[in-house]
């Protein structure tokens, strides 16, 4: 992992830990405030499952690049980066699925966020 991959990596896991504790959603990658399954990025959401939150995150980053090819690519590499460490923090590569099993919570979710910054390299 490049030294920038891993930084925008980190950024873009706590923007989706900010996005969770503002609402988090079951069933869907994203929700309006009427509970209406939306996109991720969409200015209407208001909760998000893990990938969902994640998803945005990389979304709004990704936005502001513009035609910027290499800022592109190592923010797409930054994403995979992101979800890898999510993949070993929840021990699945299925995080809709995970996120969604009955019984989960949303501490369950945010120590899953928490752990995949943790394993980022410094």
């Amino acid at each position: 992992m490049s030294e920038v991959a891993v930084d925008t990596a980190a950024a873009m896991l706590m923007e989706a830990r900010g996005l969770l504790l503002r609402g988090w959603s079951q069933g869907a990658q994203a929700r309006d405030r009427s509970g209406h399954v939306v996109q991720a990025w969409s200015h209407e959401a208001a909760s998000w499952s893990l990938l969902g939150s994640l998803l945005a995150s990389w979304y709004r980053h990704n936005e502001s690049l513009e035609d910027d090819f290499v800022a592109h690519s190592m923010d797409a590499r930054a994403l995979g980066d992101a979800m890898a460490a999510l993949g070993t923090s929840t021990g699945s590569a299925d995080l809709d699925g995970w996120n969604d099993a009955d019984g989960r919570h949303l501490s369950d979710v945010l120590t899953a966020v928490d752990g995949a910054i943790e394993s980022l390299p410094a």
